[in-house]
C-alpha cells in the first residue's frame, strides 16, 4: 500500500498536470500557458510528458502551429473540468474548518466590468483574504454565460438574458446603453438620441454583437447591420481613444467609462429605445455545482456592488 504521503503527494502532482492540460488546451501552445500560469515552460512540459508515462498514452500531438489534443486528450480534457473542480472543493472544504486560508476563483466578465467593478472586488476581498488568488478574464456576453455553465469559471458577469444554461442569477443591476462620444461632440447636448441621429456619424462598434433585449426588440441589431463600421474593437482600451479623440460614436453602456464621465472627458447619452434602458448586468454562478467559500465571498462582495449599483441608477 502507498504511504499517505506518497499518495497525497501524487494526487497532487496530478491536479497541477490536469490544469497545465487545460490552459493549454484554452490557449493553444505551453509558452501561452506558461505566460497565463506564471510557470516555466520546461516545467509545464515535464508535468505533461509525465502525465503522459504514467497514463500510457499521448494527450498531446506536437505540431509546428502548436498543440493538438490526441483522441485520448479529448477523453481525458472531457473528465479534467470537473476532476479540478471537486479537488478544488476538497481543498476549500479543508481550508473552511479553520476560515478561508486558500483559494483561487476565476471570473468571466464582459470588458467593461474588468475596469471598476472586478477590480474593486478583488481588492476588497484580497484585503480580508490576501492568500486567495485570481483569474479574471475578459469575454464577449454570451462567452461569460457559457464559459460559467461549463465550468471554466466560478462566476461570470454579463448582461442578463434569457437562457436554458444551468445559470442561476444571483443579482443584478441596470446597465442602460446609451451613445458615448466626446464631449464636444455635436450630439454630445442631447437628452436622448435615435438610430436615426446617429446615421450621419462615424461609428465604433465592438466586435461582438450586444445581447438581445427583454422584450424581443431588435433595433439595435437592425441598426449595427445597416451601418458600415469606422473602427471595430473587442477592446474597451482601444474604444476609450477613439472616442476621446471624437473619431467616433460608440454604443455602450456606461460602466467601463466611470471616470471619464466623471471627469467631462467624454459624455454619455441614453439611447431613446425603451427596451436599450432596460438592460441589466447580472453576476451568475453555476447551478449545478457548489462554490469554494473563498467563490462564496467573492459572490457575496459582488451582490453587494450590484446593489449599490441599483441604488446610484
Amino acid at each position: 500500500m502507498m504511504p499517505p504521503g506518497r499518495s497525497a503527494r501524487r494526487v497532487n502532482l496530478h491536479a497541477v498536470a490536469l490544469r497545465y492540460l487545460a490552459e493549454i488546451v484554452r490557449l493553444g501552445s505551453i509558452r501561452r500557458a506558461s505566460a497565463t500560469l506564471n510557470v516555466a515552460s520546461s516545467a509545464i512540459n515535464r508535468q505533461v510528458l509525465r502525465l503522459e508515462r504514467e497514463l500510457g498514452v499521448l494527450v498531446f500531438d506536437r505540431l509546428p502551429t502548436g498543440m493538438r489534443l490526441t483522441p485520448a486528450g479529448e477523453l481525458l480534457l472531457h473528465h479534467v473540468r470537473g476532476t479540478l473542480q471537486d479537488f478544488d472543493r476538497l481543498l476549500a472544504d479543508m481550508d473552511g474548518l479553520a476560515g478561508i486560508q486558500s483559494g483561487h476563483v476565476t471570473l468571466l466578465a464582459v470588458d467593461s466590468l474588468l475596469v471598476t467593478a472586478v477590480p474593486r472586488t478583488i481588492e476588497h476581498v484580497s484585503r480580508r483574504y490576501p492568500v486567495v488568488t485570481f483569474s479574471a478574464l475578459a469575454a464577449a456576453p454570451a462567452a461569460v454565460l457559457t464559459g460559467v455553465a461549463a465550468g471554466e469559471a466560478d462566476i461570470g458577469l454579463s448582461f442578463v438574458v434569457p437562457t436554458a444554461l444551468p445559470l442561476q442569477l444571483v443579482a443584478s443591476a441596470p446597465a442602460p446603453l446609451g451613445c458615448v462620444m466626446a464631449p464636444d461632440h455635436p450630439l454630445a447636448g442631447a437628452t436622448a438620441l435615435s438610430f436615426a441621429d446617429l446615421q450621419p456619424y462615424p461609428m465604433a462598434f465592438q466586435s461582438e454583437a450586444m445581447p438581445g433585449t427583454t422584450d424581443g426588440d431588435d433595433g439595435f441589431a437592425t441598426f449595427r447591420s445597416r451601418t458600415k463600421a469606422r473602427f471595430t474593437s473587442n477592446s474597451i482600451e482601444f474604444q476609450r481613444g477613439i472616442l476621446r479623440s471624437g473619431l467616433a460614436v460608440a454604443c455602450l453602456t456606461r460602466l467601463g467609462f466611470a471616470r471619464e464621465l466623471a471627469s467631462g472627458e467624454l459624455a454619455w447619452v441614453p439611447l431613446a429605445d425603451p427596451a436599450l434602458q432596460q438592460l441589466r448586468i447580472g453576476a451568475f454562478i453555476p447551478q449545478r455545482r457548489t462554490l469554494s467559500p473563498a467563490a462564496d465571498y467573492v459572490v457575496a462582495t459582488l451582490v453587494r456592488q450590484l446593489q449599490d449599483m441599483e441604488h446610484a441608477i
